[in-house]
């Protein structure tokens, strides 16, 4: 991993998620990009002109200020961090940046949510995590970071086009010097194809060479209730999901497993695409 993009609106939900992104990269060495995204929507006329300009003014004042606060933390010292203000949507700002300059991973806050399928992701970053092929880490506003020992990847054990999309995932175990377990939850009487149960862990074994993942499963009638249970009883650091071409939120891990378990994560969520 060599570069973290971070989105910031200057509030202290952005700021945590900035600090866990200061604690990946002491660990993995990538540089971090803090941009924030500043909009005036165009009319046509000079005064609009002017307010943009002022946005941007004071944007980067802003960015300013955080740098010097940032600059001030023990975690902080020698990276490579750089701050930029750029005129757009968040979603279309975040877009743009990881398109072109080789992002590895975008690190978000969670604060701002507004509306019920985006209680977890906060409005700007559930645009992201649907929008931006990058993989994303949603950070809860109120989650401090700590190092990252136990990694749970929901898994609905069906083949990945992209299986290369979980070497960010084997990059922060190495780093973090963490466990990966992959689970899957299923109800009781539901019927079962072992044979591509296997061809799926092959897959994941050919994939992660420096560590080596785990594979559990919870027989539960309520799915939610089962991975939700898992997740405490582990004591994950980190839940990652696959955001498959049908949906975010309508398949994560499970055609029975709904928004609710995300909604209501207590953790920080890596969001990887297929």
């Amino acid at each position: 991993m060599k570069k973290i993009l971070v989105p910031t609106d200057f509030s202290e939900g952005a700021f945590n998620a900035l600090i866990h992104a200061l604690n990946h990269s002491k660990a993995t060495g990538a540089s971090i990009t803090v941009i924030h995204a500043y909009l005036m929507p165009p009319t046509g006329t000079a005064v609009m002109v002017d307010i943009t300009d002022l946005l941007r003014k004071n944007a980067e004042e802003s960015l300013g200020e955080l740098r010097e606060r940032v600059e001030k933390l023990e975690v902080a010292q020698g990276l490579d961090i750089t701050y930029k203000a750029k005129h757009g949507t968040v979603t279309d700002v975040i877009h743009r940046y990881t398109e072109t300059q080789d992002i590895d991973l975008v690190v978000m806050g969670t604060q701002g949510a507004s509306g019920i399928t985006e209680k977890f992701l906060g409005s700007n970053a559930a645009a992201a995590a649907r929008n931006v092929k990058c993989p994303l880490l949603a950070v809860p506003a109120e989650k401090p970071f700590k190092n990252i020992e136990k990694i749970i990847i929901a898994t609905d054990l069906k083949d990945l086009n992209h299986p290369e999309a979980f070497k960010i995932v084997e990059a922060l175990a190495e780093r973090h010097d963490a466990m990966i377990r992959f689970l899957h939850v299923r109800k009781t009487d539901e019927s079962f194809d072992h044979s591509k149960s296997e061809a799926f862990k092959k897959q994941i074994v050919s994939t992660f060479k420096s560590k080596a993942p785990v594979f559990a499963f919870i027989f539960e009638n309520d799915i939610e209730d089962g991975l939700s249970d898992a997740l405490e009883k582990d004591g994950a650091d980190l839940l990652t999901v696959v955001q498959r071409e049908r949906g975010f939120f309508q398949s994560l891990f499970h055609n029975s497993v709904s928004q609710k378990l995300v909604n209501e994560a207590s953790m920080p969520v890596l969001v990887l695409h297929d």
